[in-house]
Protein backbone atom coordinates (compact mmCIF):
# COMPACT_ATOMS: atom_id res chain seq x y z
CA UNK A 1 0.00 0.00 0.00
CA UNK A 2 1.42 3.37 -0.99
CA UNK A 3 1.80 6.41 1.24
CA UNK A 4 -1.06 8.02 -0.71
CA UNK A 5 -3.48 5.27 0.28
CA UNK A 6 -2.29 5.51 3.90
CA UNK A 7 -3.37 9.15 3.97
CA UNK A 8 -6.95 8.48 2.81
CA UNK A 9 -9.33 7.81 5.70
CA UNK A 10 -12.90 6.87 4.79
CA UNK A 11 -15.77 6.68 7.25
CA UNK A 12 -18.24 3.77 7.20
CA UNK A 13 -21.21 4.08 4.81
CA UNK A 14 -23.95 6.33 6.17
CA UNK A 15 -27.54 6.03 4.99
CA UNK A 16 -28.69 9.57 4.18
CA UNK A 17 -32.12 9.04 2.60
CA UNK A 18 -34.16 5.88 2.22
CA UNK A 19 -36.12 5.24 -0.95
CA UNK A 20 -39.30 6.09 0.96
CA UNK A 21 -37.82 9.41 2.11
CA UNK A 22 -36.89 10.28 -1.48
CA UNK A 23 -40.53 9.83 -2.46
CA UNK A 24 -41.21 9.85 -6.20
CA UNK A 25 -37.74 11.14 -7.05
CA UNK A 26 -35.45 8.60 -8.74
CA UNK A 27 -31.71 9.14 -9.14
CA UNK A 28 -31.06 8.98 -12.88
CA UNK A 29 -27.65 10.66 -13.03
CA UNK A 30 -24.95 12.13 -10.82
CA UNK A 31 -25.83 15.33 -9.01
CA UNK A 32 -23.84 18.38 -10.15
CA UNK A 33 -23.01 20.53 -7.10
CA UNK A 34 -22.58 24.29 -7.63
CA UNK A 35 -21.59 26.53 -4.74
CA UNK A 36 -23.57 29.75 -4.32
CA UNK A 37 -22.03 33.07 -3.13
CA UNK A 38 -23.76 32.69 0.27
CA UNK A 39 -22.09 29.33 0.89
CA UNK A 40 -25.14 27.22 0.12
CA UNK A 41 -25.22 24.83 -2.82
CA UNK A 42 -27.52 24.01 -5.65
CA UNK A 43 -27.46 20.46 -6.95
CA UNK A 44 -28.44 19.92 -10.55
CA UNK A 45 -30.09 16.57 -11.16
CA UNK A 46 -31.55 15.19 -14.38
CA UNK A 47 -34.07 12.37 -14.18
CA UNK A 48 -36.14 10.88 -16.98
CA UNK A 49 -37.76 8.33 -14.69
CA UNK A 50 -40.54 10.79 -13.93
CA UNK A 51 -41.49 14.44 -14.40
CA UNK A 52 -40.22 17.06 -13.87
CA UNK A 53 -36.99 16.04 -15.62
CA UNK A 54 -34.70 18.88 -14.50
CA UNK A 55 -34.16 19.51 -10.80
CA UNK A 56 -32.08 22.16 -9.04
CA UNK A 57 -32.06 21.20 -5.39
CA UNK A 58 -30.91 23.77 -2.83
CA UNK A 59 -29.06 22.63 0.29
CA UNK A 60 -25.76 22.12 2.05
CA UNK A 61 -23.12 19.37 1.88
CA UNK A 62 -24.79 17.75 4.90
CA UNK A 63 -28.41 18.18 3.71
CA UNK A 64 -28.53 18.29 -0.07
CA UNK A 65 -32.27 18.04 -0.76
CA UNK A 66 -33.81 20.94 1.16
CA UNK A 67 -35.67 22.59 -1.73
CA UNK A 68 -36.30 21.84 -5.40
CA UNK A 69 -36.48 24.91 -7.67
CA UNK A 70 -35.95 23.15 -11.04
CA UNK A 71 -33.98 24.33 -14.09
CA UNK A 72 -34.68 24.64 -17.81
CA UNK A 73 -33.06 22.93 -20.82
CA UNK A 74 -33.19 24.33 -24.35
CA UNK A 75 -32.68 21.38 -26.72
CA UNK A 76 -31.67 23.73 -29.54
CA UNK A 77 -33.31 21.56 -32.19
CA UNK A 78 -31.99 18.23 -30.95
CA UNK A 79 -34.53 15.43 -30.67
CA UNK A 80 -36.33 15.24 -27.35
CA UNK A 81 -38.73 12.32 -26.88
CA UNK A 82 -38.59 10.82 -23.37
CA UNK A 83 -37.06 8.54 -22.23
CA UNK A 84 -34.49 9.92 -24.67
CA UNK A 85 -33.01 13.29 -23.80
CA UNK A 86 -30.06 15.20 -22.35
CA UNK A 87 -28.63 14.69 -18.87
CA UNK A 88 -26.16 17.23 -17.40
CA UNK A 89 -23.62 15.10 -15.52
CA UNK A 90 -20.69 17.45 -14.79
CA UNK A 91 -20.05 21.18 -15.04
CA UNK A 92 -17.20 23.68 -15.06
CA UNK A 93 -17.46 27.31 -13.98
CA UNK A 94 -15.34 29.93 -15.76
CA UNK A 95 -14.09 33.03 -13.92
CA UNK A 96 -16.85 35.19 -15.42
CA UNK A 97 -19.54 32.81 -14.18
CA UNK A 98 -20.25 31.05 -17.47
CA UNK A 99 -20.99 27.36 -16.93
CA UNK A 100 -20.27 24.58 -19.40
CA UNK A 101 -22.21 21.37 -18.83
CA UNK A 102 -20.86 17.99 -19.87
CA UNK A 103 -23.89 16.03 -20.95
CA UNK A 104 -25.03 12.51 -21.71
CA UNK A 105 -27.48 12.42 -24.64
CA UNK A 106 -29.33 9.40 -25.88
CA UNK A 107 -31.76 8.59 -28.63
CA UNK A 108 -33.11 5.09 -28.20
CA UNK A 109 -34.96 3.27 -30.96
CA UNK A 110 -38.23 2.94 -29.07
CA UNK A 111 -38.65 6.73 -29.25
CA UNK A 112 -37.76 7.30 -32.92
CA UNK A 113 -38.15 4.54 -35.55
CA UNK A 114 -35.68 6.30 -37.87
CA UNK A 115 -32.76 5.61 -35.58
CA UNK A 116 -31.16 2.70 -33.80
CA UNK A 117 -29.86 3.18 -30.29
CA UNK A 118 -27.58 6.24 -30.25
CA UNK A 119 -25.57 7.59 -27.34
CA UNK A 120 -23.52 10.78 -27.27
CA UNK A 121 -21.59 13.10 -25.01
CA UNK A 122 -22.19 16.77 -25.65
CA UNK A 123 -21.89 20.28 -24.25
CA UNK A 124 -24.39 22.78 -22.87
CA UNK A 125 -23.94 26.33 -21.58
CA UNK A 126 -25.53 28.44 -18.85
CA UNK A 127 -25.10 32.16 -18.19
CA UNK A 128 -27.41 32.44 -15.18
CA UNK A 129 -25.81 30.17 -12.59
CA UNK A 130 -27.45 26.98 -13.82
CA UNK A 131 -31.08 28.13 -13.85
CA UNK A 132 -31.29 27.59 -17.62
CA UNK A 133 -29.14 25.75 -20.16
CA UNK A 134 -28.78 25.50 -23.93
CA UNK A 135 -27.50 22.29 -25.53
CA UNK A 136 -24.96 23.12 -28.26
CA UNK A 137 -24.23 19.70 -29.70
CA UNK A 138 -22.50 16.32 -29.55
CA UNK A 139 -18.73 15.99 -29.20
CA UNK A 140 -18.25 12.23 -28.63
CA UNK A 141 -19.89 9.05 -29.84
CA UNK A 142 -19.05 5.39 -30.52
CA UNK A 143 -18.94 2.97 -33.46
CA UNK A 144 -22.03 1.06 -32.31
CA UNK A 145 -24.42 3.99 -32.65
CA UNK A 146 -27.40 3.32 -34.87
CA UNK A 147 -27.59 -0.38 -34.10
CA UNK A 148 -29.51 -2.52 -31.66
CA UNK A 149 -26.72 -2.73 -29.09
CA UNK A 150 -27.19 -0.42 -26.08
CA UNK A 151 -23.71 1.17 -26.11
CA UNK A 152 -24.48 3.54 -23.24
CA UNK A 153 -21.58 5.97 -22.87
CA UNK A 154 -22.11 6.67 -19.19
CA UNK A 155 -22.19 9.71 -16.99
CA UNK A 156 -19.29 11.91 -18.13
CA UNK A 157 -16.89 12.16 -15.17
CA UNK A 158 -14.78 15.32 -15.60
CA UNK A 159 -11.22 16.12 -14.51
CA UNK A 160 -9.47 19.46 -15.06
CA UNK A 161 -5.69 19.67 -15.50
CA UNK A 162 -3.17 22.09 -17.01
CA UNK A 163 -5.62 23.88 -19.29
CA UNK A 164 -7.43 20.75 -20.43
CA UNK A 165 -10.78 19.16 -19.77
CA UNK A 166 -10.56 15.37 -19.45
CA UNK A 167 -13.81 13.40 -19.77
CA UNK A 168 -14.29 9.66 -19.27
CA UNK A 169 -16.92 7.41 -20.82
CA UNK A 170 -17.88 3.89 -21.79
CA UNK A 171 -16.64 3.04 -25.27
CA UNK A 172 -16.82 -0.11 -27.41
CA UNK A 173 -15.55 -1.56 -30.68
CA UNK A 174 -17.31 -3.41 -33.50
CA UNK A 175 -16.94 -6.66 -31.54
CA UNK A 176 -18.97 -4.99 -28.76
CA UNK A 177 -16.02 -5.27 -26.36
CA UNK A 178 -16.44 -2.54 -23.75
CA UNK A 179 -13.87 -0.37 -22.08
CA UNK A 180 -13.62 2.99 -20.31
CA UNK A 181 -11.81 5.49 -22.48
CA UNK A 182 -11.22 9.24 -22.34
CA UNK A 183 -11.09 12.40 -24.40
CA UNK A 184 -9.79 15.88 -23.80
CA UNK A 185 -10.26 19.42 -25.06
CA UNK A 186 -8.64 22.75 -24.24
CA UNK A 187 -10.48 24.80 -21.62
CA UNK A 188 -9.97 28.23 -23.25
CA UNK A 189 -10.75 26.96 -26.75
CA UNK A 190 -13.94 25.34 -25.46
CA UNK A 191 -15.19 28.64 -24.07
CA UNK A 192 -14.32 30.60 -27.20
CA UNK A 193 -16.12 28.09 -29.40
CA UNK A 194 -19.22 27.88 -27.23
CA UNK A 195 -19.58 31.66 -27.13
CA UNK A 196 -19.74 31.55 -30.93
CA UNK A 197 -22.23 28.67 -30.88
CA UNK A 198 -19.59 26.23 -32.12
CA UNK A 199 -18.03 23.07 -30.69
CA UNK A 200 -14.36 22.70 -29.74
CA UNK A 201 -11.85 20.26 -31.16
CA UNK A 202 -11.97 17.02 -29.16
CA UNK A 203 -9.17 14.46 -28.90
CA UNK A 204 -10.14 10.86 -28.04
CA UNK A 205 -7.56 8.67 -26.28
CA UNK A 206 -5.55 6.47 -28.65
CA UNK A 207 -3.24 5.02 -26.00
CA UNK A 208 0.31 5.47 -24.69
CA UNK A 209 0.04 9.22 -24.39
CA UNK A 210 -1.50 9.73 -27.85
CA UNK A 211 -4.87 11.49 -28.29
CA UNK A 212 -5.70 11.28 -32.00
CA UNK A 213 -8.68 8.91 -32.32
CA UNK A 214 -11.75 10.21 -34.18
CA UNK A 215 -14.07 11.39 -31.38
CA UNK A 216 -17.29 10.45 -33.19
CA UNK A 217 -16.39 7.29 -35.12
CA UNK A 218 -13.24 5.86 -33.54
CA UNK A 219 -12.87 3.53 -30.56
CA UNK A 220 -10.78 4.92 -27.74
CA UNK A 221 -8.17 2.86 -25.92
CA UNK A 222 -8.89 1.56 -22.43
CA UNK A 223 -7.64 3.99 -19.80
CA UNK A 224 -8.26 1.97 -16.61
CA UNK A 225 -6.22 -1.01 -15.35
CA UNK A 226 -7.82 -4.43 -15.07
CA UNK A 227 -8.86 -4.85 -11.43
CA UNK A 228 -11.15 -7.85 -11.90
CA UNK A 229 -14.34 -5.87 -12.42
CA UNK A 230 -15.88 -4.28 -15.50
CA UNK A 231 -16.12 -0.54 -14.73
CA UNK A 232 -18.97 1.73 -15.80
CA UNK A 233 -18.59 5.50 -16.20
CA UNK A 234 -21.87 6.61 -14.65
CA UNK A 235 -19.66 8.25 -12.06
CA UNK A 236 -17.63 11.37 -11.11
CA UNK A 237 -14.16 12.88 -11.02
CA UNK A 238 -12.41 15.48 -8.84
CA UNK A 239 -8.97 16.92 -8.10
CA UNK A 240 -7.98 16.62 -4.44
CA UNK A 241 -5.60 19.43 -3.46
CA UNK A 242 -4.66 17.80 -0.15
CA UNK A 243 -3.40 14.71 -2.00
CA UNK A 244 -2.31 16.40 -5.22
CA UNK A 245 -4.10 13.57 -7.00
CA UNK A 246 -7.04 13.12 -9.35
CA UNK A 247 -9.85 10.90 -8.10
CA UNK A 248 -12.28 9.02 -10.32
CA UNK A 249 -15.19 6.88 -9.17
CA UNK A 250 -16.46 3.97 -11.23
CA UNK A 251 -19.25 1.49 -10.56
CA UNK A 252 -19.45 -2.10 -11.79
CA UNK A 253 -23.16 -2.83 -12.36
CA UNK A 254 -23.66 -6.58 -11.84
CA UNK A 255 -20.65 -6.96 -9.53
CA UNK A 256 -22.18 -4.38 -7.15
CA UNK A 257 -18.94 -2.51 -6.50
CA UNK A 258 -18.14 1.18 -6.29
CA UNK A 259 -14.46 1.91 -6.93
CA UNK A 260 -12.28 4.99 -6.38
CA UNK A 261 -9.33 5.29 -8.79
CA UNK A 262 -6.33 7.54 -8.11
CA UNK A 263 -4.11 9.26 -10.69
CA UNK A 264 -1.24 11.75 -10.88
CA UNK A 265 -1.90 12.83 -14.44
CA UNK A 266 -5.50 11.98 -15.50
CA UNK A 267 -4.13 9.25 -17.77
CA UNK A 268 -2.65 6.56 -15.50
CA UNK A 269 -4.87 5.18 -12.74
CA UNK A 270 -2.52 2.85 -10.91
CA UNK A 271 -4.29 2.53 -7.57
CA UNK A 272 -7.86 2.08 -6.42
CA UNK A 273 -10.02 1.68 -3.33
CA UNK A 274 -13.29 -0.27 -3.10
CA UNK A 275 -15.77 2.24 -1.67
CA UNK A 276 -18.86 0.07 -1.44
CA UNK A 277 -19.95 -3.54 -1.92
CA UNK A 278 -23.59 -4.38 -2.52
CA UNK A 279 -25.46 -7.56 -3.36
CA UNK A 280 -24.36 -8.85 -6.75
CA UNK A 281 -27.08 -8.91 -9.36
CA UNK A 282 -29.48 -7.02 -7.13
CA UNK A 283 -27.80 -3.68 -6.39
CA UNK A 284 -25.59 -1.22 -8.22
CA UNK A 285 -24.02 2.11 -7.21
CA UNK A 286 -24.07 4.50 -10.18
CA UNK A 287 -24.27 8.30 -10.08
CA UNK A 288 -21.76 8.96 -7.29
CA UNK A 289 -20.63 12.57 -6.71
CA UNK A 290 -18.25 14.59 -4.52
CA UNK A 291 -19.10 17.43 -2.12
CA UNK A 292 -16.45 19.28 -0.07
CA UNK A 293 -17.22 19.92 3.59
CA UNK A 294 -14.26 22.14 4.59
CA UNK A 295 -14.82 25.06 2.21
CA UNK A 296 -11.51 24.40 0.46
CA UNK A 297 -13.04 23.75 -2.92
CA UNK A 298 -13.95 25.27 -6.26
CA UNK A 299 -17.47 26.57 -6.84
CA UNK A 300 -18.09 23.84 -9.42
CA UNK A 301 -16.78 21.10 -7.09
CA UNK A 302 -14.09 19.99 -9.52
CA UNK A 303 -11.55 20.71 -6.76
CA UNK A 304 -11.81 19.57 -3.13
CA UNK A 305 -9.51 19.87 -0.14
CA UNK A 306 -8.88 17.60 2.84
CA UNK A 307 -12.49 16.75 3.76
CA UNK A 308 -15.31 15.78 1.45
CA UNK A 309 -18.22 13.40 1.03
CA UNK A 310 -18.73 10.82 -1.68
CA UNK A 311 -22.49 10.38 -2.16
CA UNK A 312 -23.95 7.42 -4.03
CA UNK A 313 -27.15 5.36 -4.19
CA UNK A 314 -27.60 1.67 -3.74
CA UNK A 315 -30.01 1.21 -6.59
CA UNK A 316 -31.98 -1.83 -7.64
CA UNK A 317 -30.98 -3.71 -10.78
CA UNK A 318 -33.94 -6.08 -10.91
CA UNK A 319 -37.09 -6.91 -8.97
CA UNK A 320 -36.57 -9.49 -6.28
CA UNK A 321 -39.40 -8.65 -3.90
CA UNK A 322 -40.90 -5.20 -4.45
CA UNK A 323 -41.83 -4.99 -0.80
CA UNK A 324 -38.25 -5.65 0.24
CA UNK A 325 -36.26 -4.21 -2.64
CA UNK A 326 -37.14 -2.76 -6.00
CA UNK A 327 -35.79 -2.24 -9.47
CA UNK A 328 -34.09 0.79 -11.08
CA UNK A 329 -36.56 3.16 -9.43
CA UNK A 330 -35.45 2.08 -5.95
CA UNK A 331 -32.76 4.26 -4.32
CA UNK A 332 -31.23 4.26 -0.87
CA UNK A 333 -28.86 7.25 -0.81
CA UNK A 334 -25.57 6.75 1.06
CA UNK A 335 -22.43 8.75 1.67
CA UNK A 336 -18.94 8.20 3.00
CA UNK A 337 -16.81 10.99 4.45
CA UNK A 338 -13.23 11.15 3.22
CA UNK A 339 -10.52 12.83 5.30
CA UNK A 340 -6.97 13.30 4.03
CA UNK A 341 -4.31 13.12 6.73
Amino acid sequence: MSNILDRIHISPPELVKTDAQLGNFTLDGSFVPLKNPDGTFCFLSTSFSEKPNYHRFVGTPEDILQKDVLYEMDYNGYTFAPPSGVWIMSAYKYDDGMLVGFCHRELVSNTDPNFGNCFFIGLAVSHDGGASWKYLGDILSNVLNGGSFMANMGGVPLLVKDGWFYVYFNDADQAMLPRVSAARMRIDETKACLLEGKLPQVHKYTGSGVWKTDPMKGTGANILPDVGFRPDAHAKGVYCKALDRYLLTMQTNAQARLLLYISKDCEHFDEHIILDVGEEGVQMQPYSFFIATDGDCSDDMNVVGSEFYIYYPRKGTRIRDPKEYGDYGYDDLYRRKVTIK
